[in-house]
Order: C-alpha cells, then sequence, then structure tokens
C-alpha cells in the first residue's frame, strides 16, 4: 500500500490524535538508527566484501515461526526471510551484480548478533530487538516488526496471569531482551518464578510438553507459532504479557553506512510500494492487518529516494 494510503488508514484506525507518549515513543524509534550511525569506515565494508565473494551471508533463526523458521525441506522461510530475500536483490542492484548467491547461517538471537558484530554474517535476519545494548556490539537497520511479550503454558496448568507463575519454573532464551526485562518484573511483583534457560522457542514448547517446564516466555507472535506448529492448540494457552515491547530489526556492521543505506533503502521501497501487505498477509493470514503501531512503522520508515 502507497505511503499515502497508509498514512490515510492508520488515521482512521487510530481515530484520534496520538497521545504524547506514542509521538515521543515513534520520534525515538525513528531517530535510534541514525543515532547509532557512524561514518563508514576506511577498511573494506560489507558491499565490498559481498561483491568480491559473489554472495551475501546471512544470519537467520531456524525456529522462530512465522517470522523466521526453516522449512520441512531445509530452507528459510518467514516474514523476516521474506524482508531479507528482497534486500538481497536491492543490494545485488546496487552492486550491478549479474547473480548473488546467499549462504545461510542458523542461530538464536545472540548467536546471530555475534555473528554480525565478528564479521561471519553481513546481515541478520529474524527477530532480534533493537536495543542501546546492541547498538554497542553491531548497528541496525529501519524497524521492520513491533511485538510484545507473553507466556506460553498448558492449558491445564492452572496459570492464567504473571501472579500464578510463582514457585513455577519458567523458561526463557538467555541474553534476550526477554531475559532482561523479565527478571526485574518479576523481582518488583514478588512473583518467585526460577528462570530455566532455553536455546530457543520450539526447544521451550518441548520441553513444556515433556512436564520439564511450567511456562515459556519469549515474543508472543513466535510463542503462537510454536503452537501452530504443535498441531494440538487446545492443549496449550498463551498469556498476554506487559513486560516488554520488542522492536524488530535487521542487524548490520557496524559503521557500515553505505551497507546500511543499501538495506535501508529496499526496505524503504517494500513499505512504500506496498509488498509489505502482501508479506504480512502471506505470513499472518488474509483476515490479519498490522496493529496501529506497526502501520506507523511502515508508514515513517516507507521514506522516499
Amino acid at each position: 500500500m502507497a505511503g499515502r494510503a497508509v498514512g490515510a488508514r492508520l488515521a482512521s484506525r487510530l481515530g484520534r490524535r496520538p497521545s504524547r507518549r506514542l509521538w515521543s515513543w515513534l520520534t525515538a524509534l525513528a531517530l535510534l538508527p541514525a543515532a547509532a550511525g557512524l561514518p563508514a569506515a576506511a577498511d573494506t565494508g560489507a558491499l565490498d566484501r559481498i561483491r568480491a565473494a559473489g554472495t551475501i551471508t546471512i544470519a537467520y533463526d531456524p525456529n522462530a515461526y512465522p517470522i523466521s523458521f526453516k522449512d520441512a525441506d531445509g530452507a528459510p522461510r518467514g516474514y523476516s526471510v521474506d524482508l531479507c530475500r528482497r534486500i538481497v536483490a536491492g543490494v545485488q542492484g546496487a552492486l550491478e551484480l549479474d547473480a548473488l548467491e546467499v549462504a545461510w547461517i542458523e542461530g538464536n538471537t545472540p548467536r546471530r548478533v555475534a555473528a554480525v558484530a565478528n564479521g561471519e554474517a553481513d546481515l541478520e535476519c529474524g527477530t532480534t530487538t533493537m536495543t542501546l545494548a546492541r547498538q554497542r556490539q553491531v548497528d541496525f537497520a529501519n524497524v521492520v516488526f513491533v511485538e510484545s511479550g507473553g507466556i506460553l503454558t498448558k492449558s491445564d496448568s492452572g496459570i492464567r496471569a504473571l501472579a500464578d507463575l510463582g514457585g513455577k519454573t519458567l523458561g526463557v532464551i538467555p541474553e534476550t531482551t526477554t531475559e532482561r526485562r523479565l527478571r526485574p518484573v518479576l523481582e518488583e511483583r514478588l512473583i518467585n518464578a526460577a528462570l530455566k534457560p532455553i536455546r530457543d522457542a520450539r526447544d521451550g514448547r518441548e520441553r513444556l510438553e515433556a512436564g520439564e517446564l511450567d511456562a515459556v516466555a519469549g515474543d508472543r507472535l513466535v510463542l503462537i507459532g510454536q503452537v501452530a506448529e504443535a498441531g494440538n492448540p487446545r492443549d496449550f494457552a498463551i498469556l498476554d504479557a506487559d513486560f516488554s515491547v520488542e522492536p524488530y530489526a535487521f542487524a548490520v556492521p557496524r559503521d557500515d553506512a553505505d551497507f546500511r543505506l543499501v538495506v535501508n533503502t529496499a526496505l524503504a521501497q517494500i513499505y512504500r510500494t506496498g509488498e509489505v501487505d502482501r508479506i504480512f498477509e502471506r505470513w499472518f493470514g488474509e483476515d490479519s492487518e498490522p496493529t496501529a503501531l506497526l502501520e506507523t512503522v511502515y508508514f515513517i520508515y516507507g521514506l522516499a529516494d
């Protein structure tokens, strides 16, 4: 959907002037990537490496359906992966290459961020929340999704709210924003849940099914995807939890303004032309619509050239 149409739909859905708090949040969101970016370093940048190799290396999450996952044939798929494939086309065009191969690296969020930070990957494509702490390791392209936290439990667990987690075991991926934001919330509310490390959302769901965990904390949509993959949705319940808001963005190498600009140019074109609406419907269903906040993200970052 074109930028004007997105703006009209956004205004209609909001139904009123956004609150000062929302405008403050959106302003900060818009400025984060710009504030993080420094002039391109004199050393060889990602574009030069990609041109020389004829390959771009992307780190993705194989177990975060429907955002990013590995299908039955072993191929990366999902909302973020579709965006990244279009970014690859943008990089290929910018470099005027006849072809550009893609090498995929699997890993959870800490692993993907580390791969970009140490030069193992040129781009990260998954469910990574943009934070100031992570910007000490990598830069970020513009926001691609906004998610909230959730808790996955068994339907018969008796857990209906965060307060019910007292004395329970709660799976969470270490070194993620979920873990960092959940711990102080539990401490503040005097909820003595035992946090147990899990590899990823699928590992958490499988350990929940096996009775090793009472609940799993993570990004709500990823947890919904795990319920869909399990094939027995009535056995699970997902609690909306107010411990986090997660703005997803793709990690790129630090101090490489040229590469980040190519990535953001591709994202802007996807948002501006409405291709993002088709990608959203493909992975979240024809009856699904982006939230007002996500519509705002698309509108803000559908930048003109």
